[in-house]
């Protein structure tokens, strides 16, 4: 049963890593007609309330108040600041640079996970893997970089670093909040939650003013509720049960060269000899992470009494 579980957490975790990469393209294309509000919304909700009958359907009980609660916070800091200023700042900025912002996610979560007594201990080859990844976004965007002289730009990343820090803070809190609840059916509840305020803010924001979305824009918002949140949410949730914390935070970096590739492949972006080299380095800074966790016995995520 272990080694099932385990095999599950690493495919959850692939789904997570390659899935997620995408979104920012669709992200990027479809707040180019939508309010980002608005749109994350829809996403949210719709993908929560999918979630949520299907497990109702089977008999899940809903959830107690506590619960709820915790679903709830959770679903604040990820969703509604995480994912909702993120798709404000796509409106601003590219969907590469907005990737190269949030592979800085794992400092966040290592940062929260320490900060807050963590158990897992972190090994030097662990801190030189971060590094390594941390050096391959530089080659990534190294010839982009002028782009933060761009008001606007410093504008979007401003919100997605207070994005990717609430993103952190949410994934530790919910990691040493377990509620009991499978995973997918906790996160119905996040999406939910999160779906209905950030409707009610780009309301209060005037967003339906500008709502005339084009074509593609819809299509952004069903892969979106398909792989953004039905595979890629649900895969997180699991994966921050059954995984490590620092370990889970290496997806980040792997979202960073889908990003890349999609952006070769559908917007005609350069591929080169310095994004190679990134990639390799960004394969061998994951194994370190992965690596040094490996040898360690197992310990239980659960808060103790």
């Amino acid at each position: 049963m272990k080694q099932t579980s385990n095999l599950h957490a690493w495919l959850a975790y692939i789904a997570v890593a390659i899935f997620w990469g995408t979104t920012f393209l669709a992200i990027r294309i479809g707040v180019q007609s939508m309010p980002p509000f608005i749109m994350a919304g829809i996403r949210h909700l719709t993908a929560g309330v999918l979630i949520a009958v299907f497990f109702l359907v089977k008999g899940y009980p809903l959830p107690t108040r506590k619960q709820f609660a915790v679903q709830l916070i959770t679903g604040f800091l990820m969703l509604v600041i995480g994912n909702g200023l993120v798709s404000w700042a796509e409106i601003y900025i590219s969907s590469g640079l907005a990737a190269l912002i949030c592979a800085l996610t794992p400092l966040s979560i290592i940062g929260f996970n320490m900060l807050l007594g963590t158990r897992e201990s972190i090994k030097p080859a662990a801190w030189f893997g971060i590094l390594l990844c941390l050096i391959a976004q530089v080659l990534i965007f190294r010839d982009n970089l002028k782009e933060f002289a761009n008001p606007q730009y410093v504008q979007g990343i401003v919100f997605l670093l207070i994005a990717i820090t609430c993103w952190g803070g949410g994934s530790i809190y919910v990691k040493r909040n377990q509620t009991g609840m499978h995973p997918l059916f906790g996160a119905s509840f996040q999406m939910m939650s999160a779906g209905l305020v950030l409707l009610v803010l780009g309301s209060s924001l005037g967003e339906w003013n500008q709502f005339n979305p084009a074509v593609e824009a819809w299509w952004s918002i069903a892969y979106l509720v398909v792989f953004g949140s039905l595979i890629g949410y649900g895969s997180f949730m699991y994966i921050l049960k059954h995984l490590p914390a620092t370990i889970v935070s290496t997806y980040a970096y792997i979202n960073t060269i889908v990003a890349v590739l999609l952006g070769w492949f559908w917007l005609n972006e350069k591929l080169n000899a310095g994004i190679a080299i990134a990639v390799l380095l960004t394969i061998c800074g994951v194994y370190l992470v992965n690596h040094s966790f490996a040898s360690k016995p197992p310990k239980s995520d659960e808060p103790k009494p």
